[in-house]
Formats: structure tokens, C-alpha cells, sequence
């Protein structure tokens, strides 16, 4: 028997077009937003202050994916904030954000131009057949550019 169409309980969110954001706390919103424009090319589309929370939010968007970028007063820094991938792991939760990019080694170079620590150089992971690095933010949060291999 062949099924084409899947049943709501194979996809109960329905079509997933794409990521819309990631939230990201960070300690100093105006230093992350220079971060984010500088080396990653982001722009700001929004803005947020919410007073009562004692919270300030901007959104930032590279490419169509957005950053949400919450800035909260008396936050703490993830205590891997800096690490390795293994180190991140080691906190359940999420552990960073990857981006599909046409040549891992020439956006690792870019970004190493504009002062972007990697933690992990490119390396191939035939299984997968992709080729990563990995690099962070100001605030520490790992992020990941992976290269889809033939």
C-alpha cells in the first residue's frame, strides 16, 4: 500500500515552511545587535521594551532567518557559554544554531576576517555528508555553518 499523502498524526504542526527565529539572551542588547550586524551581516526589523519585565528585545534577520535577541536584566550567562559542542551538550536544552552555506571554508574565512572565534575548525562528516565549523557569538552561544557534500 502507498500512502502520498502524510496523516496529521505523521505532521501535527501541518506544513513547516521554514524556521521563523531563534531567541537568543544575551547580556548587552545594544553590543549584541553591533555583533550580529558587523559580523554576520544581520539588520534590525523591530524593536521591543517591556518595562514591567524589565526587558529589552530586538529582532535581527540575515538571509530571511531571524534572531530574537532578548536582553533581560539579572540574567545569567550559560555556564558553557565559550565551549565546545561536546561542553554545550553537556546542558540539556538547545545547543547552538547551523546555517546551510554554499562553501564552509570560505564563510569560515570571512568570518574569521571580521574577528569570529571558531572553536572548531571545518572538518567533513562523510556520514552526514556535510562539512562544519563551528564559532560564537559575542555572549558565547555556539553557532554552526554546514556545507551539504555532494
Amino acid at each position: 500500500m502507498s500512502r502520498t499523502e502524510p496523516t496529521t498524526m505523521e505532521y501535527p504542526l501541518g506544513t513547516v515552511t521554514r524556521s521563523h527565529h531563534i531567541a537568543v539572551s544575551v547580556a548587552d542588547l545594544e553590543a549584541s545587535i553591533r555583533w550580529y550586524e558587523e559580523k554576520l551581516g544581520c539588520q534590525v526589523t523591530d524593536r521591543m521594551k517591556f518595562e514591567d519585565l524589565k526587558t529589552n528585545v530586538a529582532f535581527v534577520t540575515v538571509n530571511s532567518f531571524t534572531f530574537e535577541l532578548v536582553e533581560l536584566h539579572g540574567s545569567s550567562q550559560n555556564p558553557h557559554a565559550g565551549g565546545t559542542p561536546p561542553e554545550f551538550a553537556s546542558i540539556q536544552g538547545p545547543i547552538h544554531m547551523a546555517f546551510t552555506v554554499d562553501s564552509c571554508d570560505a564563510s569560515t574565512e570571512e568570518l574569521k576576517r571580521r574577528g569570529v572565534k571558531f572553536v572548531w575548525e571545518p572538518a567533513d562528516y562523510p556520514l552526514l555528508r556535510v562539512r562544519c565549523s563551528h564559532f560564537l557569538d559575542l555572549e558565547g552561544n555556539m553557532l554552526e555553518l554546514v556545507e551539504h557534500l555532494g
